[in-house]
């Protein structure tokens, strides 16, 4: 029997998955985020980050997500008309990775799905800490093991869907994220279903390499069923916010090295926040000709078939109907730009081939 890939309407052939985002998300459910943020913030009030073109501007500080009208999607209208635009461009799959402690309502995916014609791919897993119910926090490897099964068996919250891939979170290194991504990857050992790890800048890129060399090794799993998001966060953060400001010498530089470490090893990276609407003037987000810069210089040092492209395209903050970029940013800028410099035949990697590899089993 060949490899498959299971999307939220069944399975499908490797080959049939075509152009492919491998992060991007439809309908969530963070309200648990949002208090845990009101609760470190008590100084911003609701008239603050209430959902209005005059507050558009703070929300992109990243307190949109104290937001309750941008904590939950579940807007299925609105949501066929932003993967509208993906499809328009030549999209045809999606994998869609948000875990099961905040999804909304995976039956709106799948009704998404049969309403645009794209593949659309769902994750069983647990999020980051505080981003997950106190009921899933602080428990065992088997806990969290046997609730992924669980729904690779039986489907998705007593639905007919299943998930094609795992999900887990290393945002600042707890127990409990430690804890489900050893059973996300021992489930990779014993299903096939690849592994994706959500990251944070702040998580210690010594300590990611260090947990998933010896989880890959303790259930020997290949370290090209792991795929690390958000590695484009990263790529400036190493530059201080004050240094820059202060010191003329300092200048805003690529820092790839976790990336290439993980590359080397054979893992794969995901470069997948294209038009993250997030500005902050405590820290370094990338812009996106340094994630286009970043990719290209990956790519020319051979690293080109292990690198994925998404948006995390989540919040309503983000879709065209409200100014964002929508779904589309790594399309319409990223790979347009590759396409002007000519480099036209290494893209058919980034969005054809590594996605089929990873989300086959």
């Amino acid at each position: 029997m060949g490899k498959r890939i299971t999307t939220v309407c069944g399975d499908i052939a490797p080959e049939q998955l075509g152009f492919t985002s491998m992060h991007d998300h439809t309908f969530v459910d963070l309200r648990v985020t949002g208090k845990y943020m009101e609760a470190m913030f008590p100084q911003v009030t609701h008239e603050m980050v209430e959902f209005k073109p005059e507050n558009y501007s703070f929300l992109k500080t990243g307190t949109y997500l104290m937001c309750p009208e941008l904590q939950v999607v579940d807007d299925l209208e609105g949501m066929v008309k932003e993967y509208g635009y993906f499809k328009a461009l030549g999209g045809q799959s999606v994998c869609d990775p948000v875990p099961s402690t905040g999804r909304g309502d995976v039956r709106k995916t799948k009704a998404l799905s049969e309403r645009t014609g794209i593949n659309f791919i769902t994750a069983t897993g647990i999020y980051h800490e505080t981003a997950i119910p106190q009921e899933f926090r602080g428990q065992d490897v088997k806990f969290y093991y046997d609730y992924c099964k669980g729904q690779i068996e039986d489907g998705i919250d007593g639905t007919d869907i299943y998930p094609g891939v795992l999900k887990a979170a290393l945002a600042t290194g707890t127990d409990t994220e430690n804890n489900a991504v050893e059973a996300c990857i021992r489930l990779t050992a014993e299903t096939g279903l690849s592994t994706h790890i959500h990251t944070e800048p702040m998580m210690d890129g010594d300590e990611i390499v260090a947990l998933l060399d010896r989880l890959c090794e303790k259930y020997s799993v290949d370290h090209d069923r792991i795929l690390i998001c958000h590695m484009d966060n990263r790529i400036a953060g190493s530059v201080m916010v004050t240094d820059y400001l202060e010191e003329p010498e300092t200048d805003r530089t690529l820092d790839l090295n976790l990336q290439k470490t993980l590359l080397e090893k054979g893992y794969n990276i995901g470069l997948d926040t294209w038009g993250m609407p997030v500005e902050n003037s405590n820290f370094f987000m990338p812009d996106d000709f340094e994630r286009l810069k970043a990719l290209i210089t990956l790519i020319d040092l051979g690293y080109g078939d292990h690198i994925t492209l998404g948006n995390d395209f989540s919040s309503k903050l983000m879709w065209r109907a409200y100014g964002g970029h929508g779904c589309t940013r790594f399309i319409t800028f990223g790979l347009q730009m590759m396409e002007m410099l000519g480099r036209e035949e290494q893209i058919h990697k980034l969005v054809y081939d590594n996605p089929a590899r990873i989300l086959a089993y």
